[in-house]
């Protein structure tokens, strides 16, 4: 890795936070470079502006779970163990870091047209993996007469939803809120 991209991922990590326990639009530049321990004019070597910050971050936490939702899917295993397996990684991996999902769920409207497109097209993209698995699962017989795409939403509203009352350091841990996720979930949909 080069000097470069360590920092990048520092001010990554930097401002995710800062953003999610601020705000967007109640953190400054100067905060974050303050925060990162260097010069605001050396930040903008990195990031010509707060926006660009925000879409990258937003960005690369959807295309990092977009990667492994596909790679699921493309996998030869039945419909109903592509959705456990995409359940239960999509859960672990929005709860397990709540920042993110905060960023995801709460400041996307903060970014301008073009990056709230590109971020829609990934988003249709999401709903549209999740759906064909239900669609298999229906061609199946093994999904109650429930449309794909309300099942699907409901799934994202349940793990979205988390930002406002699961505490990560608390009793149940990610991989314990994706088992009761999926068991909900998956228990009211089958037949």
């Amino acid at each position: 890795m080069t000097k470069k991209t360590d920092k990048i991922k520092e001010i990554h990590s930097v401002v995710t936070r800062l953003f999610a326990r601020k705000g967007y639009h109640n953190t400054s530049m100067r905060e974050i470079a303050r925060g990162l321990g260097m010069n605001q004019s050396s930040l903008y070597h990195y990031f010509d502006s707060k926006e660009n910050i925000l879409f990258a971050l937003i960005n690369d936490a959807m295309d990092d779970a977009l990667n492994t939702l596909e790679e699921i899917c493309e996998t030869d295993i039945s419909p109903h163990g592509k959705l456990n397996r995409v359940l239960s990684f999509y859960t672990n991996y929005y709860a397990g870091d709540q920042d993110r999902l905060r960023l995801l769920v709460n400041e996307q409207g903060n970014l301008g047209k073009d990056y709230r497109r590109v971020l829609m097209k990934k988003e249709r993209r999401y709903v549209h993996l999740i759906q064909s698995i239900l669609k298999a699962l229906a061609e199946e017989g093994r999904m109650k007469s429930i449309p794909p795409s309300v099942a699907t939403f409901a799934f994202f509203g349940m793990v979205h939803y988390t930002i406002k009352w699961y505490d990560r350091d608390g009793p149940v841990k990610s991989d314990e809120l994706a088992d009761y996720f999926l068991e909900i979930f998956t228990k009211g949909i089958f037949v």
